[in-house]
């Protein structure tokens, strides 16, 4: 039977994660980058745009990247991965997700009849 005598030594501290030393503007220059290179047409996910900067497991860091992006880019080539054959739109704000879905049909890209994208067909993968 454990015992229910407590220990007269301090709990370990919890570790915190070390902060990046990375330069944030540096980062987002990385991830634009990229999205200026996927092709009319096309669309890439979150997690390959931080993939192709550098950034493995950074889907999230462009997601906040995309929020803050320049004039002239084309974000609404950025999307979510719904699984490995479909991608999605996932912006939130029901204004700029139908913003994001006519500009992506401007330039041709085909949504299913759940408003999922093929990335067979749509998916941008650079050589």
């Amino acid at each position: 039977m454990p015992s229910l005598i407590k220990s007269p030594y301090p709990a370990p501290a919890r570790s915190r994660k070390p902060k990046s030393t990375e330069d944030p503007e540096a980062v987002s220059r990385s991830i634009y980058e990229v999205v200026k290179a996927i092709p009319r047409g096309k669309v890439a996910t979150y997690g390959q745009v931080a993939e192709l900067a550098g950034l493995p497991r950074g889907h999230r860091r462009v997601a906040r990247a995309m929020r803050f992006c320049p004039d002239g880019l084309p974000w609404q080539r950025v999307v979510g991965r719904k699984d490995t054959r479909r991608a999605q739109i996932n912006i939130h704000d029901a204004e700029h997700a139908k913003k994001q879905r006519a500009l992506l049909k401007a330039e041709k890209v085909r949504f299913d009849e759940d408003g999922l994208i093929a990335l067979s067909q749509f998916g941008w993968l650079p050589l």
